[in-house]
């Protein structure tokens, strides 16, 4: 019962559904147009064939100048015979319209008596001609023709010839032909949406193994291949680049969570060292152990307040103040933060140029980007920093210029990695800080080493933004 369920609910029973519903509409609107149009057609036909047919014999007959006697009837019959097919029915009416006897020719399928059916057309009479009218549940297409003798003019009666368009067989024909190509058509088209709905439901049952998988993180692809060039093609791509992506992130996850109890474990342990050496007495300078537990501390405090701030970042947690601020201003307060750190080890840091732009940021989370980038710089620089900011094409770059030994060429493409830990490098936190900031406002920051031309040497780390307008108050 449960299977049957199942596949009722399934695409595949759906696609099949679908694919005989829209038949079976296209085939019930097509046959009621097959139907009039052939009941129109048959009807054209079997009166331009009465009216023919009755044509030939009122001449033939006009050539007998009594229509009554035994004789007579016999000679009507073979005229009949003679002139009219077997789906044509014949009834003689005399001059005053009444039935005369024994002179139906194929009036068996009639519902009444051949003389119940003149009186019913004795109305016509007077209105000679072809036409199709209704008797009891039949419809008839009858033709009344008046016939003159042919030497004296006098009225010898009426010849009334008249058919069914359905006698003709070429309607039922015509139908029972349509409907068994509807047949067939319906066979192939449920033949072919089987053969189309295995191929995608199968694509997309494999699809369904795919997901289950990454959504219990086993990112890789064992499963068989999806071929297909179509829409289903596509999710499966899209679905393997997820996965792609969802394995990547997962690895940086754990390598950030290691990286992240290496770092927290380092300064624990170190206060762990300096607690138990003073209570076993191994220390006897509690002022110098205190400063340097609280050092380790303050390092401790730094690091988890950074694995928090950049965690926020990250996971949209961190709701941007955004405002129009002065690209100028923003480097002042990022100059005025690490204001201690000049002059130290004979480093400078000088404004290069600085274009008047306007950005849309929240100004202290791009101060601290920016400021994380001098800190940063005056641990490698030599001599000198050269802050500046530049506009085009619609985009503001900051850039931090130092000239220090520049970035090895190993850790270009992973310099803004969490805890990536290049030459001198700390924990690694502060340039993926500054990236985070960065994306967070719809810009990107990199880094790149400067080109050697002219023995200029130094890395350069900037930060690309969007520029704005401040709107006129």
């Amino acid at each position: 019962m449960s299977k049957k369920k199942d596949f009722r609910n399934s695409l595949h029973f759906k696609l099949i559904l679908s694919y005989i519903t829209i038949v079976s509409i296209i085939g019930i609107i097509s046959v009621g147009f097959v139907y009039m149009f052939s009941n129109s057609y048959m009807i054209v036909e079997a009166k331009e064939h009465l009216t023919k047919s009755g044509a030939a014999f009122a001449e033939e007959a006009s050539r007998i100048p009594d229509w009554k006697g035994d004789t007579k009837i016999t000679d009507l019959q073979a005229i009949f015979r003679h002139n009219i097919d077997s789906s044509t029915s014949l009834v003689l009416a005399d001059e005053q319209f009444c039935y005369i006897p024994e002179t139906g020719m194929n009036v068996d399928h009639l519902s009444t008596s051949p003389e119940l059916f003149v009186e019913h057309l004795s109305r016509y009479k007077d209105s000679l001609g072809t036409r199709v009218l209704r008797y009891g549940d039949t419809a008839y297409a009858v033709s009344i023709q008046q016939v003159y003798n042919a030497s004296t003019n006098q009225v010898l009666g009426y010849v009334i010839l008249f058919t069914s368009p359905e006698s003709y067989g070429m309607q039922s024909s015509l139908l029972t032909l349509y409907l068994l190509s509807l047949v067939v058509a319906s066979v192939l088209a449920i033949a072919i949406a089987l053969l189309f709905s295995t191929t995608l439901t199968k694509n997309l049952r494999r699809l369904k193994v795919r997901a289950d998988r990454v959504a219990n993180r086993q990112f890789e692809n064992d499963t068989p291949p999806v071929v297909s060039n179509d829409e289903v093609g596509d999710l499966a791509r899209s679905i393997d680049r997820m996965a792609q992506s969802l394995s990547e992130h997962d690895a940086r996850q754990k390598k950030f969570l290691q990286n992240a109890s290496h770092e927290l474990r380092t300064p624990l342990m170190s206060i762990r060292g300096y607690v138990e050496g003073m209570k076993d007495g191994v220390f006897t300078d509690t002022q110098e152990v205190g400063d340097q537990v609280l050092e380790q501390v303050s390092r401790l405090e730094k690091l988890t307040g950074e694995l928090i701030y950049l965690s926020k970042l990250e996971t949209a947690d961190e709701v941007f103040m955004k405002n129009y601020v002065s690209v100028k201003d923003l480097l002042e307060e990022a100059v005025s933060r690490v204001s201690g750190f000049r002059g130290l080890d004979g480093v400078t840091l000088e404004y290069g140029k600085v274009a008047d732009a306007t950005v849309f940021v929240d100004a202290d989370a791009m101060a601290t980007a920016i400021t994380n980038l001098l800190s940063n710089a005056f641990r490698f620089a030599k001599q000198s920093i050269v802050l500046a900011a530049d506009v085009q094409n619609g985009t503001v770059t900051i850039s931090v210029t130092d000239d220090g030994p520049g970035i090895a060429p190993d850790d270009v493409d992973h310099i803004f990695d969490r805890f990536y830990k290049g030459r001198q490098g700390k924990y690694g936190l502060g340039l993926s800080i500054v990236n985070a900031i960065a994306v967070g406002h719809d810009g990107v920051a990199h880094a790149y080493n400067r080109s050697g031309k002219d023995g200029e040497h130094g890395a350069v780390f900037e930060i690309s933004l969007p520029a704005a307008k401040k709107p006129n108050k």
